[in-house]
């Protein structure tokens, strides 16, 4: 904790003629600003931290086996579970033929419904092709 006393000591050494002492002691204060300001930063890491843990827990769900974010009212993912269990990562499947792959361990997680089919619950429409006038 830094002691504001040490500036008004400061002061009065350095109207008394004291100069070195003062600034041995303003270099002190320097050093416990640096180390406050190290440790703000730190504890700032720290609450961040906790508030993406508190976001996930609200908004992270698992369906089929597999992890869901769901951020602004729009759902993503899905997510690879065994990256998510083993590394906290959010890595989002890719279809791959017929199966959903981790571009990022390689696991592969045949069968069930598509990715597309996830999107809200219900499938995708595909997208109709509208011929421009000529």
């Amino acid at each position: 904790m830094l002691d504001y006393s040490l500036f008004k000591k400061i002061n009065d050494l350095f109207a008394s003629g004291q100069h070195d002492k003062a600034r041995h002691l303003l270099m002190e204060v320097q050093s416990r600003c640096i180390a406050l300001r190290d440790e703000l930063s730190m504890l700032k890491v720290r609450l961040k931290t906790l508030e993406d843990i508190a976001f996930f827990a609200e908004n992270l769900h698992v369906q089929d086996g597999f992890y869901w974010l769901t951020a602004n009212d729009v759902r993503q993912g899905p997510f690879c579970p065994r990256c998510y269990e083993s590394e906290g990562g959010l890595i989002r499947l890719e279809r791959w033929q017929k199966a959903l792959h981790c571009p990022y361990c390689h696991a592969v997680y045949p069968g069930g419904r598509q990715e597309a089919e996830y999107q809200d619950g219900a499938a995708l429409r595909h997208a109709r092709i509208i011929p421009f006038a000529r």
